[in-house]
């Protein structure tokens, strides 16, 4: 990483302790909601001493505070819910607030008026949910009622965090993720998320973004912040989705449920159009229960659940004419994905808590289906995910709390070819043979130890809420293997195997990883009233990760380029002097945040908003050195290379063939296989620094409105690049067979660069309505622009992407200019820039208790590169620019939109049972959202583009779903 010295483990340690006696602050916890307000008289003077009681509705459980000398109380923690809220005080009657919401990782301010006894003896209120925050954060929370009725494709919670201003939902372009949903937000892709569960860290270390699913009956609800959150969050340079799963009540209950899909109800994709196709078969069934109660009423409560998902599905192979016999087959996608929750809670005593929940996942899938691929071009994706966590919650006298978290998650990964034969890459996009991501294997074993601890205390007639804490993560086991290439990888000049191979690699060895990390963070928080209208919030978070130390003097790529003196380009220049053989931890990530909110008028009904900060991210391992750590822990490495931008040719000048004897290897004799990564020295932690300015209101009592401006820069992103051109020796504008490359002892290999940029400004226009339990609405939309380096997107790690451009999958992580991939034409819109974004959801329920809702999501479109397909520069690469293009990502693809509708109604049945009967409908109105665009000027289908809604993870056709849900 970038900086050269060390934080002793010593120094670190004591720091960590200091800050379990440091005074600082908090808003709300990760796991939990915070309560707080002031209780007054009649005429506004301040109450100390009133006895202040949250009773949650469900459950019983109940906590009680005193309110200070200026009349203020606060509970620092609180589990989400609905609770009853009663301030008693000798000589004033009793006041108690029904239906007070309390949500995840949100503060609600509720104050209290009492009345002298003398006058009223007590009084019950009902409380309004406010629709508009009070907090610097921009993002939004997901309540229980939409997660219940909102129709969600795949019923997973993570659908609906497309709510918050600003994102997209996508679906995880990883292989060991598939079919995972994900909220894309500020120029990312979803990588730069941090999830965490109950409180308990749920991030992939490896690829970024979540680690295990969770059904949609064992969530309560969950929060995205998108921007501003405080400085407890932390190991994300995007948002944080905290969610709370479900625990029992005092009451027995629970379901059994099953939804169900079939080709009968869906609509022809586009692709079948084209194809003069019959629907392809198509099942799908989703079913389980879930169970909560008592064990002890009013004290002890316990959830479970379960759920399975089959789906028997088809996808139609569409080679554009390469493989004739396999134009318009359908072949099968078996899917199967096996959750199960269960968690109790107990209140220990009147003041101490403890929370237990173990989660498990076991999917298996196949991998990266597509009308591209042929079938043999598939893998089979099997994974199993453990986890368990306990946590303790005890409140200290009237104004202190503590929260310890203890977390354990093991998680494997395989992903396994289906064919041992070579590669073939088109210039359209098709591929057959062996999968370029197969086989592979990821491993994850993670322990968590979390502790938050949080006081409130008055200076000057002035109310300061501190908090203070550190999080630790062992992660012993975070590795794997990765040894595709071994039978070939060959990429053609056109779109069969008679326009001749331009590029032929072999791997040999094996590719081996391991790469544990521990992770040490401390923050301060500071939440100071400085008027009744005027709050700051201020923090200051550390972020140190220790395994990022990677030892490369063994590398031979290294031991050259620290040495070579012949070029002098930039990312050349980073290794001289012998820099990067060994690595260093990043331990200057100080994150200071500064937030204020204010209220002008005094009624919590307009609020001005904004703040400013530096977060750090988790440098996921994939996109730092993971393959450059495989290059130095196993033998695997380019074991063979021809490049010929005409095609390869045999001995008598004809163009090779595949299963002919393969051309001279350009790569010198050697008895180890050389390697095919480096990691420069220029890795750091990723950094963003962001800020927003924004204004709340409460139009009406149903519709609170917001605005906001945003911007971010994040530096220091990880990328990839090809840094080993070719050499026109001959002088003659080509690259002819058998010219060098720079470095002639090696292959076409990649540098794994700190040096990625992006910049993200956007502007966002929220909205929320509530008609009482009839109505809720909430939506945004956002014009935004998202620009850098790096393409993929804000949070990712490579140039090129083939996912996002087919036609791009043969030239994989090459920069337009390789001499400077920091170059002007480098710089241009990101992949995920879409410059205008909707997204509405509305839950109705009518006169008859018919249950309505919808979800309307809308992007413009997304960017794609123009580029020539040919050698313009004489370098061996042939993604060049036309002189007529000015930049990466110039053109621009489709919109996308889609309607998704449900409608439920339930029916009594005797006892305590009801039925509902539910109808689901994605993509109503039958958008073929083509995506996928071809730049390639010399493919035959530029500027098309390759796949359509309903292909494999494209998102529907329309698509019917028949639900049944049996509630008890």
């Amino acid at each position: 990483m970038k900086s050269q010295s060390i934080l002793p483990r010593s120094i670190f340690a004591v720091l960590m302790i200091l800050t379990l006696f440091c005074t600082l602050p908090l808003q709300a916890q990760t796991s939990g909601a915070t309560l707080m307000g002031r209780v007054a008289d009649s005429g506004g003077g301040n109450l100390p001493g009133v006895t202040v009681t949250a009773t949650n509705d469900a459950t019983g459980v109940s906590r009680s505070t005193v309110s200070s000398s200026d009349g203020t109380y606060r509970f620092a923690v609180l589990p989400a819910g609905t609770y009853s809220v009663t301030g008693g005080l000798e000589g004033f009657g009793a006041v108690t607030i029904q239906q007070v919401t309390l949500n995840i990782a949100t503060t609600r301010t509720l104050d209290i008026t009492l009345q002298p006894a003398a006058v009223q003896d007590s009084i019950i209120v009902t409380a309004d949910a406010p629709l508009i925050s009070a907090s610097p954060a921009i993002g939004t929370v997901v309540s229980q009622q939409e997660l219940e009725n909102l129709p969600l494709n795949g019923r997973q919670f993570a659908n609906l965090a497309s709510l918050a201003p600003g994102t997209s939902l996508g679906v995880n372009p990883d292989p060991t993720k598939p079919g995972q949903l994900v909220v894309a937000l500020n120029g990312g892709i979803g990588r730069n998320v941090n999830y965490t569960i109950d409180g308990g860290d749920n991030t992939d270390d490896t690829i970024g973004g979540a680690l295990q699913n969770y059904n949609l009956e064992a969530v309560q609800e969950f929060k995205i912040q998108t921007q501003q959150y405080k400085a407890e969050f932390g190991r994300s340079t995007g948002g944080v989705l905290s969610v709370v799963t479900k625990t029992g009540t005092n009451d027995l209950s629970g379901s059994i449920y099953g939804f169900f899909r079939d080709e009968s109800l869906n609509s022809k994709t586009e692709t079948e159009r084209r194809l003069n196709r019959d629907k392809q078969p198509y099942e799908r069934q989703q079913y389980g229960l879930s169970i909560g109660g008592p064990l002890a009423r009013d004290k002890a409560h316990y959830f479970l659940t379960f759920e399975n998902t089959d789906r028997d599905t088809q996808f139609a192979v569409n080679t554009r004419g390469i493989f004739p016999q396999l134009d318009g087959q359908s072949f099968p996608i078996p899917y199967e994905d096996v959750l199960v929750t269960g968690k109790m809670t107990v209140d220990l005593t009147s003041s101490q808590f403890l929370q237990v929940r173990g989660g498990y996942q076991k999917y298996s899938d196949v991998y990266s289906a597509s009308p591209l691929s042929t079938p043999d071009n598939l893998g089979t994706i099997n994974s199993d995910y453990y986890s368990a966590l306990v946590g303790h919650q005890a409140q200290i006298g009237s104004n202190m709390f503590n929260e310890l978290i203890v977390q354990w998650s093991d998680f494997e990964n395989n992903i396994l070819a289906l064919t041992d034969s070579p590669t073939l890459i088109f210039a359209n996009g098709v591929t057959a043979g062996q999968n370029v991501n197969t086989p592979q294997q990821t491993l994850q074993t993670k322990y968590q130890f979390k502790d938050d601890f949080s006081f409130s205390t008055t200076f000057a007639n002035r109310r300061h809420d501190f908090k203070t804490g550190f999080n630790y993560i062992h992660e012993p086991t975070l590795g794997g293997a990765f040894s595709a290439g071994t039978s070939g990888q060959y990429t053609f000049v056109g779109n069969s195997i008679e326009s001749g191979a331009r590029q032929i690699l072999v791997f040999g060895g094996a590719f081996l990883f391991d790469t544990p990390v521990d992770q040490y963070s401390i923050y301060l928080q500071d939440d100071w009233s400085v008027t009744d209208r005027l709050t700051f919030n201020l923090g200051l978070r550390y972020d140190y990760w220790d395994g990022f130390d990677l030892d490369q003097r063994s590398n031979p790529i290294w031991q050259v380029l620290s040495t070579q003196t012949a070029f002098n380009e930039p990312y050349l220049r980073d290794f001289a002097g012998g820099r990067g053989g060994r690595l260093s931890n990043d331990d200057d990530n100080w994150g200071p945040r500064i937030g204020f909110t204010f209220d002008p008028l005094g009624t919590a009904r307009h609020i001005i908003r904004g703040g400013w900060g530096i977060y750090h991210d988790f440098p996921y391992t994939n996109a730092t050195i993971l393959f450059p750590s495989a290059a130095v822990q196993s033998n695997y490495g380019l074991a063979y290379l021809h490049v010929d931008a005409a095609g390869a040719k045999n001995p008598d000048g004809s163009l090779w063939r595949p299963g002919q004897p393969l051309p001279p290897n350009q790569l010198p004799a050697s008895s180890v296989f050389p390697p095919n990564d480096v990691a420069s020295p220029s890795l750091a932690t990723p950094r963003a620094s962001q800020a927003s300015l924004g204004y709340s209101t409460e139009l009406t009592n149903w519709l609170g409105v917001t605005l906001d401006f945003v911007s971010i820069r994040y530096r220091d992103i990880p990328f990839r690049f090809r840094a080993n051109p070719q050499i026109d020796v001959n002088g003659n504008g080509r690259i002819d067979p058998g010219e060098p490359r720079r470095f002639p002892q090696f292959g076409n290999f990649r540098i794994w660069s700190g040096d990625g940029e992006a910049d993200y400004d956007g502007i966002n226009l929220g909205l929320r309505a509530r008609a009482g339990s009839a109505l809720e609405l909430q939506g945004f939309y956002t014009y935004s622009e998202a620009t850098g380096n790096i393409l993929g997107g804000a949070d990712e790690f490579r140039i090129t992407a083939a996912g996002h451009q087919p036609d791009l999958g043969g030239v994989g992580d090459q920069s337009v200019d390789p001499l400077n991939p920091n170059c002007s034409r480098c710089f241009g819109p990101l992949n995920t820039d879409a410059r205008h974004r909707v997204t509405l959801s509305a839950v109705y329920r009518t006169l008859w208790d018919i249950n309505l809702a919808g979800v309307l999501r809308y992007r413009s479109g997304f960017p794609y590169t123009e580029w020539s397909g040919t050698d313009i520069n004489a370098d061996g690469y042939a993604f060049d620019l036309p002189s007529d293009v000015p930049h990466v990502n110039h053109r621009r693809g489709s919109s996308f939109s889609q309607v998704d509708v449900r409608i439920a109604k339930e029916f009594p049945l005797p006892g305590e049972f009801g039925v509902e009967l539910i109808a689901e409908v994605f993509n109503l109105f039958d958008e073929k959202n083509p995506a996928r665009f071809v730049g390639n000027r010399l493919a035959n289908n530029f500027e098309q583009p390759t796949v359509f809604a309903g292909d494999p993870l494209q998102g529907e056709q329309r698509l019917i779903q028949l639900g049944l849900r049996l509630r008890y």
